[in-house]
């Protein structure tokens, strides 16, 4: 594998249009320079500082790796201001970390590159004045305290002044970005609070589709009596009837000279984005134009195959398939049955943290921050092949499968977690990687292996707790062995199994001798002393899979069941009787552990069931104490 450097891209959430351009610009430029780009988003952004939301901004901890050569922030994209800061203060905590930010003037001593909206804005101006010859034109832009505002109605004056045509600074307005000042706005041209214009440029287009709309509301015409156009195109004018007119920032050229300085950053060369330094101008009706047919189709083909996704995702029953899964690898099977859902894909992986599903008595003890330097990439699917279970460092941020050879790859990661419950991470590579992103549906379905993976472990967790509830419930907490519930479970089942297999029956009943002399003489301590003494004899007699029951205070029972012959029950006794002689010889207790046998072995055939073979030992051990108490074996 080719040692490729890796350019990183910080971004909020990956859809909307201008996070796809921008994107695509970044992605072409470092194909060019031979970059392989590695985007780091969240599915879900809040200033809430929630579980999930932790969880979720997790994901930018791979940014610590020693892969990444430098980053794109787009800073734009992180509406959410506590997750904002939170990336900001990571990057600076990192040694020697190169970034570019886009959209914003630099900060943290990083540099920054903004859109030359500048110039983009003037686009919108000059078809208003040379298509439509409008001279008489307002500007609606946004908030006075954001740079952005101004950068846009520098835009205005520009266009303006370059066809020599006189304005006020009256006609600029600065408003919200939204829809209260296009409201306004819309009032007064109605009520002839202020002069109409010929027309009104917006500085975006949710400002620009609310004045449109308004105007008509009030009776007047659009773009009839005043036309109106808007700026950073985006669904609010293409989905609006009528169509509003608008441009879309410079983003692909301005994504391209971010990794153009990065480049500069990391080798000292110097290079230029190929692109031109322009938005897509796309013509609507509500300056006078037609709607740009093949402009608003591509949108809605867009929509389109985006909701027979989602179409395709909510009849797939995914959720509900994965999680009766029960088993990791039915489940892993069950995610790669649904992978078709996710379009234009090439290429997934799902990477766990080694010890993800491990149980532990403190259930709060969890990764909640990075990643386990031991990952497996539990599942990769592609065209080619499929794997599963490779180990791979976390410092390598890519798991192998996924890199290509002869060129640079896209890759878009995204946290698998629950709440703040770290698993892993998931990476998806697409096949037109420059002008592709996850789509929303990716949110749905990737969410949907997240919680299927917690029900996979909170169900091995209870199914663990519960077999050791179950293993405590029947077994006799003082010896280890199994109790009389135990016993009840089991007898019935080896009884069975030697009618089944034609196997003699072995049942033996032994008592624990003079155990009331030792506790009344002695106390109690050395009466449970006593009791496990004959409890480790017993067990070493043990060899063919019997089971091995303390049925009461001093009384246990073995039963078990293969080719015994008859000289079993001698065995036995020396068993038990070497194992006692050699603890009494070096106690130095005070009192010696006896115990007294009784055995039943023979075929099952006249019996129906063990209940008589049990009464047959227990007299026999009857008969052994008596004559044990006359010193007779």
């Amino acid at each position: 594998m080719t040692e490729r450097k890796t350019i990183a891209v910080i971004v909020g959430t990956t859809d909307g249009f201008f996070q796809s351009k921008c994107l695509t610009g970044i992605i072409k430029q470092a194909k060019k320079l031979d970059y392989n780009v590695a985007v780091f988003s969240v599915f879900t952004m809040t200033d809430n500082r929630t579980k999930h939301q932790l969880g979720e901004e997790n994901i930018y901890e791979l940014l610590r790796s020693e892969c990444i050569a430098g980053a794109v922030l787009v800073d734009y994209s992180f509406w959410a201001d506590t997750v904002k800061n939170h990336i900001y203060d990571l990057i600076a905590s990192i040694p020697g970390f190169r970034a570019v930010i886009l959209d914003q003037n630099g900060r943290n001593g990083f540099k920054g590159i903004i859109p030359d909206d500048r110039k983009g804005f003037s686009q919108v101006m000059d078809h208003l004045i040379e298509v439509h010859g409008f001279r008489k034109i307002y500007c609606l832009t946004g908030a006075a305290e954001f740079s952005v505002s101004h950068i846009r109605a520098d835009g205005y004056r520009d266009s303006m002044r370059k066809h020599g045509l006189e304005f006020s600074e009256d006609y600029i307005i600065f408003g919200d970005f939204w829809t209260m000042a296009a409201t306004a706005l819309a009032e007064k041209i109605a009520n002839g609070e202020i002069e109409k214009p010929e027309a009104v440029v917006c500085a975006n287009d949710k400002s620009a589709s609310t004045l449109v709309n308004e105007l008509i509301s009030r009776g007047v015409r659009v773009p009839d009596d005043v036309a109106v156009a808007g700026y950073d195109l985006g669904s609010d004018s293409i989905i609006n009837d009528p169509s509003v007119t608008s441009c879309t920032r410079p983003d692909l050229y301005t994504g391209e000279l971010c990794i153009c300085e990065l480049h500069r950053q990391i080798t000292g060369e110097s290079v230029e984005p190929k692109d031109e330094n322009k938005g897509v101008f796309v013509q609507g009706e509500s300056c006078g134009c037609r709607r740009d047919v093949a402009f608003a189709h591509s949108f809605h083909e867009v929509e389109r195959l985006e909701n027979e996704s989602e179409s395709t995702f909510r009849f797939s029953c995914m959720q509900e398939s994965l999680m009766a899964s029960e088993t990791l690898e039915e489940l892993i099977i069950n995610i790669y049955s649904r992978i078709y859902i996710i379009r234009n894909v090439s290429a997934f992986v799902l990477c766990l943290n080694k010890d993800w599903n491990l149980f532990r008595e403190n259930d709060d003890d969890y990764i909640r921050k990075g990643y386990s330097e031991d990952m497996i990439e539990v599942m990769f699917w592609s065209w080619e092949s499929e794997k599963r279970n490779v180990p791979f460092n976390s410092k390598e941020l890519f798991p192998p499968d996924i890199l290509i050879d002869d060129r640079p790859v896209t890759c878009f990661f995204n946290a698998v977690h629950f709440e703040d419950r770290c698993f892993g991470y998931q990476v998806v590579r697409f096949a037109d990687e420059e002008n592709n992103a996850p789509e929303d549906i990716y949110h749905s379905w990737a969410s949907a292996v997240s919680i299927s993976l917690e029900f996979r472990r909170m169900s091995d967790r209870m199914k663990l707790m519960y077999n050791r509830a179950f293993a405590n419930s029947i077994r006799d907490a003082m010896t280890g062995l199994y109790n009389r519930q135990g016993y009840e479970l089991y007898s019935k089942e080896i009884f069975d199994l030697a009618k089944e297999r034609k196997t003699k029956l072995l049942v033996v009943v032994a008592d624990l001798d003079d155990l009331k002399k030792i506790n009344d003489t002695y106390g109690h301590d050395e009466g449970d002393n006593a009791i496990t003494v004959a409890a480790r004899a017993l067990q070493t007699c043990c060899g063919n899979g019997e089971y091995c029951v303390r049925s009461g205070g001093d009384e246990f029972i073995i039963i078990g069941t293969y080719d015994y012959d008859n000289a079993i029950p001698i065995f036995y006794r020396s068993r038990i009787d070497g194992y006692l002689a050699r603890y009494n010889s070096s106690s130095e207790k005070p009192y010696h552990v006896g115990m007294s046998t009784g055995f039943f072995i023979d075929y099952t055939d006249g019996y129906d069931d063990i209940d008589r073979c049990l009464k047959i030992a227990d007299e026999r051990m009857y008969a052994n104490k008596v004559a044990r108490k006359k010193g007779r074996s």
